[in-house]
This record gives C-alpha cells, structure tokens and sequence, in this order.
C-alpha cells in the first residue's frame, strides 16, 4: 500500500481491469505448509484488481523475478499498473532448515570477506510500482527508472538446495546487460545478492568478474545483506528499492563487514558511503534450486 500511495495511486485509481499484481512467493522450508491466501492476492482483493494476479516462485529469487514477471505484463500491453514486490516472513522450521543446511549463521554476515560463514536471515516486505511509460507520464506521475533490461535463466544443473556457479551467474547479468543493449562501463553499481554463505560471495563474486573483466573501468560493487541480514523472498525488490534511492541521493552504501577480500577476487567494493554519480544499477538474486534472476535500472 505504501508503493501505491508513493506512486499516488489508490483503489480504483483507473481501470481495474488494467491494474495486475505480480508477488514472489516466499521462501518455506521442505515440508513447511504454504500460504493458503498468498501475499499477492491479498493485496489485489485491497485494490479492486480484476487483471492478472501472478504469484511467482523461485526462492530467495522470487521477489527479484515477480518483478521481472510485471515488466513482462507492462511490455506485451496486459496491463499498464503493476505492484511487484514480496514478503518473507521467518517461521521456527524455516529457521531451523536454514540453520540445518548451514545457510545461516549465528555470527555476523560479511559478505565476500574471507570470514564469511553463512547470513543472518531476516525479515522483509518491499514492492514497487511498474507502470507503462506513457501510462505514467500522462498521468504525470514522477518515474523513478526504467527498466533497461531484465536477465532470467533456470539452471537445471543445480540441485534443489545448490546455488549456481559463476558461469550461471555471470550469464544472468550479460543477459541483462544484453537485453538493455548496454556496455559493461555503463554500468555505474552493482547491488549484490552475496550474502555471507561463501557459495553465493564466490559465485557472484567470479560471476562479476566473468561479465566485466579486468578493464580500467568497473563498477563499484556492494550488498545490503551484511547491514540489514537477508530477508530471502524479499531480498531483490528490497534491493530495488534501495537502488532507486541510491540513484536519487547519488550516494552509495558500502559492505558492511568487509575487511579482506579473497585471493583474485579482485572487485571494486564499496569500503565506505561516498557521494558518486549514479545513473545505472545492476541488481543481483541467486536462490537455490537454480533460479537467478539480473535487473539493470537506469535513473
């Protein structure tokens, strides 16, 4: 509700019929009973929505990838609102899987330092508004960013509880990349999904390396997890969300944590909140299962 008012929408704000949600369903472990009124659907229900209703799977990803299902919506003309995000709330067997898999830790997260052991999970519910860009200038509304280009793969490879190597990884942000028509220097930060577990900080720490190289420009590289623990379903448009102020203040934000990179994993980390031009971001998700998901946003 609080993306629909910052978007100066309300119910019945147009036709309803030309309103859609998209929601990430969130993370539960095996076994873990499902939700019986998803997210997704309750908010439509609040909104007066009769257009699509899409609830999306894929993990921690799932958020990042509903997002990724509204730009779908808006771009094939199915519907000119609408509100992707997700919601990850923590249960006791959610916990207790996550600690079982040595995914979370008791310790501090710290993302691609060489003490990283696992996250510290979190809670979390971010959305945002995807609108048609005529939709919304003739509305007037303020735009935030565009969408420049999505990357989206399954990886078969990987096993129900793995996550994807670099190579999956780097080929989700070349997609997105690829899909914007944009050269690696154009990109300005990339949020990433490393959260302290050592297989997520390596993948997407070679997976970078893989879609940008070892050039005289590279763009600055942080993640929000080891600051705010990692809230799984919610993590990608919590990371959006983020992005959008990072790209209006012009500030970034560094890894909290961070002390001692790996040996050759040789990043452009964010030491410390500095003021820098922002203009594009890459977001990153990976989850386990093989679900990754790249967004590239441009101010």
């Amino acid at each position: 509700m609080q993306a629909i008012e910052s978007a100066g929408l309300g119910a019945g704000a147009g036709d309803a019929r030309r309103f859609a949600v998209a929601d990430g369903l969130p993370y539960r472990a095996p076994g873990q009973a499902t939700l019986f009124a998803p997210y997704g659907h309750a908010v439509a229900r609040a909104l007066g929505v009769r257009g699509i209703v899409a609830e999306v799977g894929g993990a921690e990803a799932s958020g990042a990838a509903a997002i990724a299902a509204a730009a779908r919506i808006v771009q094939r003309g199915d519907a000119d609102v609408v509100i992707a995000g997700a919601a990850q709330a923590l249960q006791q067997p959610l916990l207790e899987h996550l600690r079982a898999q040595g995914f979370a830790s008791r310790e501090p997260a710290r993302p691609f330092d060489t003490r990283h052991g696992g996250f510290v999970a979190a809670e979390a519910a971010a959305y945002v508004v995807v609108e048609a860009e005529e939709h919304a200038r003739e509305r007037g509304a303020a735009i935030l960013a565009t969408i420049a280009g999505i990357g989206e793969i399954f990886d078969s490879t990987a096993e129900p509880l793995a996550i994807s190597g670099a190579a999956e990884a780097g080929r989700a942000m070349a997609l997105a990349l690829g899909d914007a028509g944009y050269l690696q220097n154009q990109v300005d930060l990339a949020i990433s999904c490393a959260d302290g577990r050592k297989e997520v900080d390596f993948a997407e720490g070679y997976g970078l390396l893989r879609t940008f190289g070892r050039h005289a420009y590279f763009a600055g590289v942080t993640t929000p997890w080891g600051a705010l623990g990692y809230p799984l379903a919610a993590s990608g448009p919590l990371a959006c969300a983020l992005a959008l102020e990072t790209m209006a203040r012009q500030r970034v934000f560094p890894v909290a944590g961070f002390e001692t990179a790996e040996v050759d994993l040789d990043l452009a980390y964010v030491r410390e909140a500095r003021d820098e031009k922002i203009d594009c971001v890459l977001l990153t998700t990976l989850s386990v299962g093989g679900t990754n998901v790249s967004l590239l946003l441009h101010r």
